[in-house]
């Protein structure tokens, strides 16, 4: 009995509440130095006392442990001290078997401290949810490609495939032009994937001398070579293990690493150059060219087992002079970027759209940007007015005379003994891509002109690019 009592007095003298016990009548039996403290009243003085006395002498406004005797069950409420503290009371009555009243429990904070408490909370969750918030956006900015414009309709074809082979485990082959985005596009496919919280590995095969690509795709043990880190080093394959690997300008690989490239995808083994076992890895494959390898496996120039094996799921990216509607999109996004990094204001004169619009762009996206930002940096004024004449000069113009003219005309070049309905339809193919070259891409304007729904110039646009595509 006495150890328990004294534990009892330990718990009650360490609580940071205030703790109080009355029996039925309110007469208080015991409180512990919290309560002295924030009644600024003795133990002494407190014991042997009935609540209601405390009350009448002002140590309280009223008494909840009273009210909850009064109502026979727990009650929570504030009350306020001769002092001015402010506490949040709870009273709990213990009854015996007879449903008798046989003491009330109380206990008190200070409501100040526990307003400051829930505030704090409440900050604190804004802050997790803001922190999460930050890094969702900063996921999707990161690896979402704040580039990946699809406003005509072959980009958005492309994100349809996108979206459709992003989830699944296949191998995916992305053809395009130099600087037409197909590492944006990779890496879009790869945040939709279900590996998006693993690595996400970009080897430009192009990029990495010959003789030292197979070092730094498989890796090597410690004293494999001269120039060697003496401690060996694990190859981009092991990094992008239960990841995903990029592999850009996969035409450029020797045919030698082709053969190895191979056995990995088959069997999922990697073996460090000197090194005497394998190691088993697990990876996403996305691959990119430029390049036409049917072609080069038809000139012996590109395995074809190899070709078959990552031409899985093969996405075909429009250049940028076949996506009118694109250009206008990215020259604001890349102006807006531009903008903010160097701080300025500064907007394009409509002379300088039209040049966008009548350029062939060789180097596209790439080589957009790159001018957009050459003109934000050396236009003194707030408008960049970059003249067609300009863009003429700049080689790989289509309006230099050959399909646009300043009179408002267009002539185009055809097969003087093709069907009738041939020339008639690339005829109006072509005038459609001239109209929205005048109206910057806007397909709503376009319609209006050409007295068409704007549905049915996608339909054409995409019919002529495939077309092309199928004469390439």
């Amino acid at each position: 009995m006495h150890s328990n009592a004294y534990s009892l007095e330990e718990v009650m003298d360490n609580s940071y509440d205030s703790i109080f016990v009355t029996d039925a009548e309110g007469n208080i039996l015991m409180a512990n130095p919290t309560a002295e403290r924030l009644l600024n009243l003795s133990i002494n003085q407190m014991v042997g006392k009935n609540i209601q006395e405390l009350v009448e002498e002002g140590y309280w406004d009223k008494s909840i442990a009273l009210e909850a005797i009064e109502k026979r069950t727990t009650v929570t409420g504030t009350i306020k001290t001769r002092d001015g503290v402010n506490l949040m009371c709870t009273s709990r009555p213990l009854f015996d078997r007879l449903g008798n009243i046989t003491m009330v429990i109380s206990n008190s904070r200070d409501q100040d401290t526990l307003v400051k408490l829930a505030q704090t909370l409440d900050k604190e969750r804004e802050l997790v949810q803001r922190y999460k918030e930050e890094v969702r956006y900063l996921r999707e900015q990161g690896v979402r490609n704040k580039h990946l414009v699809a406003e005509s309709t072959a980009m958005k074809n492309i994100v349809l495939e996108a979206n459709w082979v992003g989830p699944t485990e296949s191998s995916v082959l992305l053809y395009g032009e130099s600087g037409t985005g197909k590492e944006i596009l990779a890496k879009y496919i790869y945040s939709i994937s279900r590996r998006a919280k693993e690595a996400f590995i970009t080897v430009n095969c192009s990029a990495i001398p010959e003789n030292l690509i197979e070092a730094e795709l498989f890796g090597y043990e410690k004293g494999s070579f001269t120039g060697a880190d003496a401690k060996g080093k694990p190859g981009l394959f092991e990094l992008a293990d239960r990841g995903t690997i990029f592999l850009d300008e996969i035409g450029e690989m020797p045919l030698v690493l082709q053969a190895k490239l191979l056995r990995v995808l088959e069997n999922g083994d990697v073996r460090r150059i000197g090194g005497i076992t394998s190691r088993k890895i697990d990876f996403r494959l996305i691959c990119a060219t430029n390049r036409d390898l049917e072609k080069m496996v038809e000139n012996k120039t590109f395995r074809e087992d190899l070709f078959y094996r990552i031409n899985v799921v093969p996405l075909h990216l429009a250049p940028l002079r076949d996506r009118p509607e694109d250009i206008m999109t990215i020259s604001h996004m890349f102006l807006k970027e531009l903008n903010k990094k160097y701080g300025y204001d500064k907007v394009f004169s409509t002379e300088t759209l039209n040049g966008f619009l009548n350029y062939s762009w060789p180097g596209n996206v790439r080589e957009l940007r790159n001018l957009i930002e050459r003109l934000v940096i050396t236009t003194r004024g707030r408008v960049i007015d970059y003249q067609v004449e300009d863009m003429s000069n700049r080689p790989g113009n289509r309006a230099a005379g050959q399909d646009h003219e300043e009179n408002g005309t267009f002539r185009i070049q055809v097969n003087s003994k093709a069907p009738l309905r041939k020339i008639m339809s690339q005829v109006e193919q072509e005038y459609i891509k001239n109209i929205l070259r005048e109206c910057h891409g806007c397909v709503s304007e376009a319609a209006r002109i050409l007295g068409i729904d704007r549905s049915a110039i996608y339909r054409k646009v995409q019919v002529a690019h495939l077309r092309e595509r199928e004469k390439s």
